[in-house]
C-alpha cells in the first residue's frame, strides 16, 4: 500500500499561510500588552495605532514593489521632504486669508478661512515630484547599472540639499497652510480618519496591481530570476524603473500626509524613517533579494512596528529616555527580523525536501 502523506503540522501550516500566522502573532502581542495596561486594548487606542501607522504602510507598499525586483530605495524620506517642501512653497505663495462669520453650535462666530491652491493640485504636485525622483533612481539603477544602495544614498543627499535650496533654509508652518491641506490627514469620513481611507485605497491598488495585472506579476519574475525573465520576453529594466516610479509617487503622497499631520515642513523631515519601512517589509515576509512578498504581509509588518511603538509608550518601560526607547524598538525589530529569516529558511528547506520526495 502506498505510504499515506503526513498531515502538515502547525509550523508547516504557518509557513504556508504566513499572513494568517503573522496576524495571530500581532493579536497575541496586542492582548499581552493589554494585560499590563487595559487601556492599550481599547478601540480608541487600536484606531490610534492604525492612524499612526498609515504613513508607514503607504511607504512600505511602495518599498514592496522595489524589493520585489531585487532593488532598494533609502532615499524615500528625502523624496518626502522635497515633495512636501515644493508643495509647501506653492501653498505659501498662493495663500489667501479671509475673515468671515459662521454659525457654530447655534452661535455666530468669527471664522478665519485659509485658502490656497486646490488640494487635488497640491497632491498631484507632491506625487509628481516623488514620481520624478523615483524615475531618476530607476534610470540610474536599471539603465545606468548603479548599485541600488549607492544610487539611492546619493539621491538622498542630493534631494535633501535641493529641499534646502528651494526653501532658502526656511520651514513651512501651520500659518502658511490652507485648511484643506490640514484636513488631508486630520479630516474624517464615516468615523474614520482620512489617512486610513487613503491607506486602504493605496493597499487595494497595489494588491490589485501585483495580483491581477501582468506588469505587476512581472515584478515577481524579475526579482526571482532576472535572466530567465529577460529570456521570456520581459523587459527587466522597464520593470525596475516602474517599481521605483511607484515608490517615488507613494513617497510624495506620504510626505504630504506627514507634513499635514505635523503642520510643519522642514528640509530634513522624517529622516531615518526609511529604516522602519524596510523593517516593516522584512517582518511582513518580503525577501530583500527579490521575488517574494505580499501586500497584506507588508501591512501586518508595519502594524507590528506600530503596536511595539505604542506599547513602549503606554507601558512607560523607558520612562522619558528617548535613547532606551529607540534601543528597545531596535532590539524588538531585530528579533522579529531574525525570526522572519529563520522562518523563510525553514520554508525553503521544506520546499527542497518536498521536491526530493
Amino acid at each position: 500500500m502506498p505510504e499515506q502523506a503526513k498531515k502538515p503540522g502547525a509550523v508547516a501550516a504557518f509557513l504556508k499561510h504566513r499572513e494568517v500566522g503573522l496576524a495571530a502573532i500581532l493579536i497575541i502581542l496586542f492582548l499581552l500588552v493589554g494585560l499590563r495596561n487595559p487601556a492599550f486594548t481599547t478601540g480608541s487606542n487600536a484606531l490610534f495605532i492604525l492612524e499612526d501607522t498609515c504613513i508607514m504602510i503607504i511607504l512600505a507598499l511602495g518599498m514592496l514593489c522595489v524589493l520585489l525586483v531585487g532593488s532598494i530605495d533609502i532615499s524615500i524620506t528625502a523624496i518626502m521632504a522635497l515633495g512636501a517642501m515644493t508643495t509647501g512653497i506653492v501653498m505659501k505663495n498662493n495663500l489667501t486669508i479671509t475673515e468671515t462669520q459662521a454659525m457654530l453650535n447655534g452661535v455666530m462666530t468669527n471664522v478665519t478661512l485659509r485658502e490656497s491652491t486646490h488640494i487635488v493640485v497640491l497632491v498631484l504636485i507632491g506625487m509628481g515630484i516623488g514620481a520624478l525622483c523615483g524615475a531618476v533612481n530607476g534610470l540610474l539603477i536599471a539603465y545606468g547599472k548603479v548599485l541600488p544602495i549607492v544610487a539611492t544614498l546619493g539621491m538622498q543627499y542630493i534631494l535633501y540639499g535641493l529641499s534646502h535650496v528651494i526653501s532658502n533654509g526656511q520651514a513651512v508652518y501651520r500659518k502658511d497652510m490652507p485648511d484643506s491641506f490640514i484636513g488631508l490627514s486630520r479630516g474624517n469620513f464615516l468615523a474614520l480618519n482620512s489617512k486610513i481611507w487613503m491607506m486602504l485605497a493605496v493597499f487595494l491598488l497595489i494588491y490589485a496591481f501585483l495580483t491581477y495585472f501582468r506588469r505587476g506579476r512581472y515584478l515577481y519574475a524579475v526579482g526571482s530570476n532576472p535572466e530567465a525573465a529577460g529570456m521570456s520576453g520581459i523587459r527587466t529594466a522597464r520593470s525596475i524603473l516602474l517599481a521605483h516610479i511607484i515608490m517615488g509617487a507613494l513617497a510624495g503622497l506620504a510626505g504630504l500626509l506627514y507634513a499635514s499631520r505635523d503642520t510643519k515642513i522642514t528640509q530634513d523631515m522624517a529622516m531615518g524613517y526609511e529604516m522602519y519601512v524596510i523593517a516593516a517589509c522584512v517582518i511582513g515576509g518580503v525577501s530583500v533579494s527579490g521575488g517574494r512578498g505580499k501586500a497584506l504581509g507588508v501591512v501586518l509588518g508595519a502594524l507590528t512596528i506600530g503596536v511595539i511603538n505604542n506599547a513602549l509608550t503606554m507601558l512607560r518601560l523607558t520612562g522619558n529616555s528617548e535613547f532606551w526607547k529607540k534601543a528597545i524598538q531596535g532590539a524588538l525589530i531585530l528579533m522579529a527580523v531574525i525570526i522572519n529569516v529563520i522562518i523563510l529558511r525553514a520554508k525553503e528547506r521544506r520546499v527542497l525536501r518536498d521536491r526530493r520526495i
